[in-house]
């Protein structure tokens, strides 16, 4: 899908309230966020991991399946990396200011809550907006779990703007777990 088409998805959405299937001919683009393997301890858990993001998520109000648009990355080089140093790692370009790392905790909790990490400025700076991730401040990066059937919920809506990282936050079970927005 090129870049016009899908912004022309993303405006319909917000016309109508309704996400867009893509299914499995999707390829990834530049614009799509990253879900990063931090964790080399399990590939089978990884792949399991990877399968339930991609699987469509229905929306039971609409009966509309949602996709998760990430780019699944598998590279030894963001090993074992915190929160802070996996954003200092991600490239000038990297698009956006949030990824996704599936680490220990995701790869040994049942659930496998994956780590949504938000670094976008806590500014109404322009300039600030120009930033790599690499010039991201401590105070400016967010963490937050969530099971992998909300992922696409997340991705979807922070793409857009639609929802900010808080809206995520607050959502959040006692324990930090992003499980959904009530029905």
């Amino acid at each position: 899908m090129t870049y016009a088409n899908r912004t022309f998805a993303v405006v319909v959405t917000l016309l109508v309230g309704c996400g867009f299937p893509l299914g499995p001919m999707y390829d990834p683009n530049e614009h799509d966020p990253w879900m990063i393997r931090t964790d080399f301890t399990d590939d089978e858990k990884w792949s399991a991991v990877c399968e339930q993001v991609s699987a469509p998520q229905r929306d039971s109000i609409v009966g509309i399946d949602f996709y998760a648009y990430v780019h699944f990355k598998d590279d030894q080089q963001f090993a074992d990396l915190a929160p802070t140093e996996l954003i200092h790692a991600l490239p000038d370009d990297y698009p956006g200011f949030f990824c996704f790392a599936v680490d220990a905790t995701t790869l040994s909790d049942e659930e496998h809550p994956i780590l949504v990490i938000g670094f976008s400025p806590n500014s109404v700076n322009a300039a600030d907006y120009e930033r790599t991730p690499q010039q991201t401040p401590p105070s400016d990066i967010q963490t937050l779990r969530a099971v992998p059937s909300t992922i696409q919920a997340i991705q979807n809506n922070l793409s857009i703007a639609n929802m900010d990282f808080e809206d995520f936050t607050r959502a959040a079970d006692s324990d930090g777990v992003f499980r959904g927005f009530p029905e």
